[in-house]
């Protein structure tokens, strides 16, 4: 998926921000003698919707990873606490030539679920296909820009470029240099590439099973090989999936025997579900929040956490009176976020005025303190910059009238500034495919909400979008320090000096202020008290499907 679609499609999902990451609070530990297990050992889980496939190399929504995390496995997987990577179908790795050769040493008793070991050349395959420009992979742009190679095959035209595509993939920094080591030549030093190594689009496919199958390997339980604890063992269209152990999974056997994914896209009937018992972990969505938080039973279920997304409006700085910097000040601690989130996110969010969410490395609250909402300090601010309250008044805020969040979005800014600044901005309703080309061609004042997805937990996937080249940098923002600090860190190999980087790249977005940071999803997930041993973090789908083989259901 492309940085624009990401950029954009964070708004669009803000309306479903619980089914962006997963829940935080996990329910009881297990007892320290042992857990005392229920007979039944199935775990029923909402699915928001159908994943239109389960092959790696093509999945890119979060219904579709909660599925592939179950069954298939990347080299290396997040910590729990998302400050660094675990050995997952590599036991180790090794870094050479100034940070531009890695070599996995892959597990040698590693199997698909049908007995048939992992290889490297499986892994060469995988990331082959994912660069592949045929595939078409929505995942393609990380890889490829990362791989020695890699961009000059990913800009050929299938058709046009046809004859080049399998010599140029050939030349691409891919090797298995036996059964068990993989090797990838990067085409420069890149600290994050362990992160890309991680992602569930770089889970390995074997070359036997596509070449039988087609496109259609990835349809069926008998032909979908996958090397994670669990395999699929039921897949009926827009009803239900079920995994079940993979019992040649090199790792400790799940105590559960079977996940299932319920496909239930209404919040409302998902809930009724979950009351029935027929559901033991679903989401909550935002017309349900209220009604959840709200019922003294079900509140003892809900468990939340941070989600890795953040909202903004953005500003264009380029021409008055937005760029004058303290005017963006004004406007920024005009607004209380506090109530933003109680309004409109119905409470599945939390203020936030930095750029890097909680929950993830570089989350740093301290260099928003000057942003917080103080009515006296905006009017301070507004009148020391020399524009007035009439002369911001006109000011157009351009928004996606298609979308409830946008709608909602725009009065709650235009309402906070009237009342706090005496400011009466004038609201520009466009549709979806408007507002995207006003943002690309700058022809805007104030737009919004946008806001970014982590797409993996390090900085380096987000602080490129202010970059001065940057297609993605509306606001128009130009600032040689910040360019220099976030190219510097994107290389930089030691982590203390790295962090320091973008740190201060991160200080500079908050004194400049290109966007205003309103506010960070957190998700609600309703879970059964008796499915215990979740490990929650903020990269999940659902609770715990990082560390789907620890669950289990207790006795109730």
């Amino acid at each position: 998926m492309t940085p624009s679609s990401r950029l954009l499609r964070a708004a669009a999902l803000a309306v479903l921000a619980s089914a962006i990451a997963t829940a935080c609070n996990a329910p009881t530990a297990p007892l320290t003698q042992g857990p005392r297990l229920a007979k039944d050992q199935t775990l029923r889980v909402q699915l928001d919707d159908q994943p239109a496939t389960l092959d790696p190399g093509q999945t890119q929504y979060p219904y579709e990873t909660a599925v592939l995390r179950t069954i298939s496995e990347p080299l290396l997987k997040p910590t729990a606490d998302l400050n660094g990577l675990m050995p997952a179908a590599a036991q180790s790795y090794d870094v050479a030539n100034n940070g531009t050769v890695y070599v996995f040493h892959l597990r040698k008793t590693a199997q698909y679920w049908d007995s048939t070991p992992v290889k490297a050349q499986d892994f060469v395959y995988a990331w082959r296909r994912l660069i592949d420009p045929r595939l078409a992979a929505p995942n393609e742009t990380f890889f490829s820009s990362a791989i020695l190679n890699g961009e000059a095959v990913a800009v050929l035209d299938p058709q046009r470029d046809a004859s080049r595509i399998e010599g140029a993939l050939d030349a691409i920094g891919l090797k298995a240099l036996d059964d068990s080591t993989f090797q990838v030549t990067l085409s420069h030093p890149n600290p994050a590439f362990v992160w890309i190594a991680a992602m569930p689009a770089g889970a390995p496919i074997r070359q036997d099973v596509v070449t039988k199958n087609g496109d259609k390997w990835a349809t069926t339980p008998e032909s979908l090989a996958t090397n994670g604890p669990f395999r699929v063992s039921e897949l009926v269209v827009h009803d239900h999936i079920t995994v079940v152990p993979n019992t040649h999974y090199w790792g400790a056997k799940p105590k559960l025997t079977a996940i299932t994914f319920v496909v239930v896209n209404d919040g409302a009937v998902a809930l009724t579900k979950f009351k029935n018992g027929e559901l033991d972990s679903i989401d909550v969505q935002p017309a349900q929040a209220a009604g959840v938080a709200g019922d003294a039973q079900l509140k003892q279920y809900l468990v939340k956490t941070p989600a890795l997304t953040v909202f903004w409006i953005t500003f264009r700085i380029n021409a008055a009176p937005l760029n004058n910097p303290k005017v963006r000040q004004a406007i920024a601690t005009a607004i209380d976020r506090d109530a933003f989130i109680a309004q409109i996110f119905q409470g599945q969010g939390m203020p936030s005025q930095t750029f890097i969410p909680k929950g993830m490395h570089g989350y740093a609250p301290d260099l928003g303190s000057t942003l917080t909402f103080d009515v006296a300090q905006a009017r301070a601010l507004l009148a020391a910059s020399g524009v007035t309250a009439k002369q911001l008044s006109g000011v157009k805020f351009s928004y996606d009238q298609t979308s409830d969040f946008g709608k909602a979005t725009a009065k709650f800014i235009h309402d906070q500034l009237k009342a706090n600044l005496d400011v009466d901005l004038t609201l520009e309703a466009l549709d979806g495919n408007t507002l995207s080309s006003r943002l690309y061609s700058g022809d805007f004042q104030i737009a919004g909400p946008l806001g970014w997805m982590a797409d993996y937990p390090d900085p380096s996937d987000w602080f490129g979008i202010f970059l001065t080249t940057s297609s993605n940098n509306f606001a128009l923002y130009q600032n040689k320090q910040y360019d220099n600090f976030v190219k510097s860190a994107a290389s930089d190999l030691q982590p203390d000096r790295r962090d320091q980087e973008y740190r201060q790249a991160q200080k500079l977005l908050a004194t400049d202020l290109p966007v205003a940071v309103l506010a960070q999803s957190v998700t609600w997930s309703l879970v059964r008290p008796y499915v215990r041993a979740v490990t929650p973090t903020s990269v999940d789908v659902w609770p715990g499907a990082l560390f789907p083989a620890d669950i289990y259901i207790a006795a109730h």
